[in-house]
């Protein structure tokens, strides 16, 4: 039986998750339903993609009994709000990252969950790229040892992008890339950090923009971690540094394509080919396809966590990114 999809928000994002799942077998994924705030976005969106059912309002998706899970592509500020509505309806969800904008929303979404017995994950989609899944194969065989320490960067220009300047709407660096580097240092290091130490500049908005954390964990184990929405130019790098030798995502380590071993050795990673991905709006967004299969498989299992993102790394995410913003001097008024 196929997984029936409803899609909550009509945005770039939603495009491009949608352009993915609708080249996957109909048999096994199927979008059911669109919800947008505006009654003609939805209809738009519905046509694009061939999708029976459009709504003008989050709550009529929520009591379509035809969705098994919703993928919720809206704004920051609206992720808390939207998790909950879904999930009390008895929902699956996959909600984009960051899934709250505080530890208290987080948790509030994540205990819900687990109340409800349904499938909650957060979408950061990077942990279902293949390149991320052979690192953590790679690790296992401790071809490099011990790791001791890991830095990730994540510079790009997006400074034009009005959105990251207003608090009310979730914006700043962390939130948009930031967390990416956060979630690499998660990746490796389960445990909360014994230390954060963050330092960065703000907008006049009072949004972060650039910053540089580091974080100590048990065992004298370390994470060097850097974001900009100003800066460009940059690798972009994720490296992992063992007492044998390294793991190097070269660059745009969020949606890889290759891996450099020690001895120069590379390992390249091929995307699957989606029809009209020349249209979509991110880079590698056929990347979306790994996620769509890898929560498919979940539910086929009747999980309620990805073991990729599970909750306890969500969790210790938002307890890291919630640290850094209150060091920047960051305050959201939202969950």
């Amino acid at each position: 039986m196929a997984t029936r999809w409803g899609i909550c928000g009509a945005g770039k994002i939603s495009l491009d998750f949608c352009m993915c799942i609708k080249s996957l077998p109909s048999e096994d994924h199927q979008i059911v339903a669109v919800a947008a705030r505006d009654k003609g976005r939805a209809e738009d969106f519905a046509s694009r993609f061939g999708i029976p059912k459009s709504y003008g309002s989050y709550e009529e998706l929520a009591e379509n009994p035809d969705v098994d899970i919703v993928y919720i592509g809206t704004i920051h500020t609206q992720h808390v709000q939207n998790s909950l509505l879904f999930i009390n309806a008895g929902k699956h969800v996959l909600c984009e990252k960051p899934m709250a904008l505080t530890l208290e929303g987080c948790q509030k979404v994540l205990a819900a969950a687990k109340s409800k017995g349904v499938f909650f994950a957060e979408a950061f989609w990077s942990r279902y790229f293949p390149a991320y899944k052979f690192i953590q194969e790679h690790l296992k065989s401790e071809a490099i040892g011990d790791v001791v320490m890991v830095e990730a960067t994540f510079a790009v220009p997006i400074v034009h992008v009005q959105r990251l300047y207003d608090l009310e709407l979730g914006g700043g660096g962390l939130m948009d890339i930031g967390c990416y580097t956060v979630q690499a240092a998660n990746l490796i290091f389960k445990d909360k950090p014994e230390m954060i130490v963050a330092h960065g500049s703000k907008t006049e908005t009072g949004a972060d923009k650039t910053a540089v954390i580091t974080l100590k964990y048990p065992g004298d184990k370390f994470a060097s971690l850097a974001y900009s929405m100003e800066a460009s130019g940059g690798a972009n790098h994720f490296t992992i540094y063992g007492t044998k030798g390294t793991i190097v995502i070269p660059d745009s380590f969020w949606y890889p394509t290759r891996v450099v071993l020690k001895d120069n050795e590379v390992k390249y990673f091929h995307l699957p080919t989606v029809e009209d991905q020349d249209g979509s709006y991110y880079g590698n967004a056929q990347g979306f396809v790994y996620q769509a299969k890898g929560v498919r498989e979940y539910l086929k299992a009747g999980v309620t966590e990805s073991d990729v993102i599970p909750h306890k790394d969500s969790e210790t995410i938002m307890f890291i990114m919630q640290e850094v913003l209150k060091q920047l001097g960051v305050k959201y008024n939202y969950s």
